[in-house]
């Protein structure tokens, strides 16, 4: 028989279960509208890397410890304004409870007990923060004037020229780390912007498409690079960069202004849905949890862009990849899982030429090993583009 207690047990449980059935699809819907915005609109004004006191003494710096100036490999120091300078600082070694780096380059002033930007990507300005010539140009397109850079070769008439492709939420300047090496081998740069990306013009409501409509603006930087004088390009994309430079390869592009002889990857993602869950497991949450979060995510960004991710798979692609490749992947990645870059050496070993970079984050395999990752760049670059006048 059952008692008024029995029954009222029952209508706690139940209670207790659809409260908690509520607060999870809360959970995954809020966690879904949160991926969703970042997947969609993601564009900074400043390169990332922390303000921090800079103390001098001769040619050494002493900075706050911070993962940023812990980080290994070389550091790029700019102090803020009314002070202009900008060094390069070497390897880290603690000074007590401080961070003491060498200064490797310098130019302009890095006065004592001056605020500055410290970031692992260097740079974060135009070319001149590391002495080149350049100029500023548009990219025509379509949907408007793309901002771009172009350093053009140190010896003879243009030739190939590497269009270089930030990634999403990125800037130019992040890429200025490779422009030693781009030159050394001979080839121009024309460092490049896109639809909806910080300093470009917004098409509709901002949406980024991840990689796909993207590369219609890369196809119109071959054009640029044909009317400026080249004959033939490669292409080095940035992490959300990479899945453009690769849409671009999609035979509804062909045939090119001028040919595509190559393409470099640095952390590029190449697929989203992967990436989508990655970053949600990343955040904190359960497996289980990120795993219903990424799938609503996937299903809120189709909803309001029309994102179809088949189409920025490039895993999937990789059959149809017809140019040699070079890839760099870190293994302390957070953003973009290293695991997509292996499938993709996996899928085409004949074409793809990987570097695994242990104790690499995200876009940060040029900072492990500098004089190796150069190496790398201008030996792929001299197979792909034979013939190019080299320093």
């Amino acid at each position: 028989m059952t008692t008024p207690l029995d029954r009222l047990r029952t209508i706690r449980k139940r209670r207790a279960l659809a409260w908690a059935g509520a607060a999870y699809a809360g959970l995954v819907l809020a966690g879904a509208l949160i991926g969703a915005e970042i997947t969609l609109r993601s564009k900074t004004r400043w390169v990332k890397g922390v303000f921090v006191p800079v103390g001098r003494r001769g040619n050494d710096v002493f900075l706050p410890a911070s993962v940023e100036t812990l980080s290994r490999g070389p550091l790029g120091v700019v102090p803020l304004r009314p002070n202009r300078g900008h060094a390069v600082l070497g390897r880290h070694q603690m000074a007590g409870t401080v961070v003491k780096r060498p200064i490797l380059q310098q130019r302009g002033t890095l006065p004592n007990g001056a605020l500055a930007w410290v970031s692992t990507y260097l740079y974060n300005g135009t070319p001149a923060q590391l002495g080149v010539a350049y100029s500023d140009e548009v990219v025509r397109t379509p949907v408007g004037d793309m901002p771009a850079w172009h350093i053009p070769p140190m010896h003879g008439e243009p030739d190939a020229v590497a269009i270089v492709i930030h990634g999403h939420g990125g800037q130019r300047a992040q890429a200025l780390r490779m422009l030693p090496a781009l030159l050394r081998s001979g080839v121009g740069s024309l460092y490049v912007t896109f639809r909806n990306a910080f300093g470009a013009p917004q098409v509709g409501k901002g949406y980024l498409t991840l990689g796909d409509v993207e590369a219609e603006d890369v196809l119109a930087a071959l054009h640029w690079a044909q009317e400026a004088g080249y004959r033939r390009a490669v292409l080095y994309g940035f992490s959300m960069g990479g899945n453009i430079a690769l849409s671009v390869l999609r035979a509804q592009f062909r045939p090119y202004p001028i040919p595509v002889v190559g393409v470099l990857l640095d952390s590029p993602a190449l697929d989203w849905r992967a990436t989508i869950r990655w970053n949600a497991q990343r955040f904190g949450l359960p497996k289980p949890v990120a795993r219903h979060v990424g799938a609503f995510t996937q299903w809120v960004v189709t909803r309001r862009s029309g994102q179809d991710f088949d189409t920025v798979d490039q895993i999937q692609a990789a059959p149809t990849f017809d140019v040699p490749i070079l890839l760099w992947h870190g293994t302390r990645d957070r953003t973009i899982p290293i695991d997509q870059a292996e499938a993709l050496a996996a899928a085409r070993p004949d074409l793809v030429e990987y570097h695994r970079v242990e104790g690499a984050k995200h876009i940060r395999t040029w900072n492990i090993d500098p004089k190796g990752y150069d190496a790398q760049l201008e030996a792929f670059i001299g197979k792909v583009v034979p013939g190019v006048q080299r320093e």
